[in-house]
């Protein structure tokens, strides 16, 4: 893999217009215009601020990525989630979808992600893949670990796909972590060794976002009993924790 600096030359002088030209036929596309819609009028309840975390409902989600700087061309090939409903959070359904990538997906990801080539070339491009994870998890509160990473990307790859900007709730279980497991690494691993949670294949969405899942269980139980019960009284707890 180039060097960073070597990337961002070539991504902007050769990749992003290059980018650009592809994409332009899905600009017709129903999808596209459907999703342009759906983002252009999706407003997150006012009220859910105060509503008390036994009564939301959580979208905990992860990403695969090509690599960490979307702001160079890194892409998002898979979605993996977990929407966590009712009472306590007890019952669950889950959603995954492989995303086929405008530019070529080096060995090394390949390989990371166990995903091939043939799946990604048959896959949904990013336009359809979002839409329906948009839809899988409208209503609820997402969760990333950490966050900041995960809704980076989804926001950077819809500006390069000239889509309106998305801003539902967000929570960061990382951050959450932090707060209430101080004394122990707030990477995933670290967390689920600590707590004896299954360890399932890493580097892929599904399996992330489901151990994801199990941690937030655990953490949200956690906040209850530190008496931090509405979604803003935790969110204004976890903008304490240091970045």
């Amino acid at each position: 893999m180039l060097p960073v600096d070597l990337q961002i030359f070539k991504y902007f002088l050769y990749e992003k217009p290059r980018f650009q030209m592809k994409i332009r036929p899905y600009f017709q596309w129903n999808t596209y215009k459907q999703l342009e819609e759906k983002l252009n009028s999706h407003e997150p309840d006012p009220n859910i601020g105060q509503e008390h975390l036994k009564n939301l409902d959580f979208t905990i989600f992860d990403l695969e990525t090509t690599g960490f700087l979307p702001e160079i061309g890194h892409e998002v090939i898979s979605i993996g989630a977990v929407r966590l409903e009712g009472q306590d959070a007890c019952h669950r359904k889950t959603f995954h979808q492989i995303v086929r990538p405008v530019r070529r997906v080096n060995n090394h990801t390949l390989k990371l992600t166990g995903l091939t080539r043939d799946q990604l070339n048959n896959a949904s491009p990013f336009i359809e893949a979002f839409s329906n994870f948009m839809e899988f998890s409208e209503g609820s509160v997402l969760v990333a670990h950490p966050a900041k990473f995960d809704m980076r990307f989804l926001q950077t790859m819809l500006k390069r796909w000239k889509l309106p900007d998305y801003n539902p709730p967000v929570i960061d279980s990382q951050k959450m972590a932090q707060w209430l497991l101080p004394n122990v690494r707030h990477q995933l691993d670290p967390l689920l060794r600590h707590l004896g949670i299954e360890k399932r294949d890493r580097h892929h969405a599904l399996n992330d976002a489901i151990m994801t899942a199990e941690l937030y269980r655990f953490l949200l139980s956690k906040s209850l009993e530190e008496e931090v019960q509405t979604l803003e009284e935790l969110q204004y707890k976890l903008n304490q924790q240091k970045k």
